[in-house]
């Protein structure tokens, strides 16, 4: 009986490992799965990367406004009609679109955009299509 040993464990000190251990495995799950989502580059901003495309009403013809995400930013806003008749039956829209879509990218939302007086309406349809992308995108 030489060798027989008695371990006495206070009741206190077992709950306070055990409430220890289990936060700790919580901190370090939680730190793996935040560090796992930034990897993901999608947090990184507003909206989801890829790119957006919307119809641009214009009288009996469309035209199709694309916005183009990358790293959660808006990157790139182009205006493109397929048939060229918006740009001879509208040429205001052209310009318009090249304010709007330079205003856009720079300040990262469709909010405080100044357009030229001449160009109001034109600016105006584009920035609703831009929306429409906008909303799609968001995440």
């Amino acid at each position: 009986m030489r060798h027989t040993r008695f371990v006495v464990v206070k009741m206190r000190e077992l709950l306070k490992t055990t409430l220890f251990a289990v936060l700790g495995v919580i901190i370090v799950v939680g730190l793996i799965t935040f560090f796992l989502r930034m990897g993901d580059g999608e947090s990184a901003g507003l909206y989801r990367d890829g790119t957006y495309e919307a119809e641009l009403p214009l009288g009996q013809g469309t035209a199709s406004v694309s916005v183009e995400i990358k790293d959660g930013r808006i990157a790139d806003v182009t205006v493109t009609d397929e048939a060229e008749t918006v740009s001879v039956m509208y040429p205001m829209v052209e310009d318009a679109a090249e304010e709007v879509a330079q205003q856009v990218v720079q300040n990262q939302s469709v909010e405080n955009i100044t357009v030229a007086d001449t160009h109001t309406y034109s600016a105006q349809a584009v920035l609703d299509a831009v929306s429409a992308c906008l909303e799609d995108a968001a995440k």
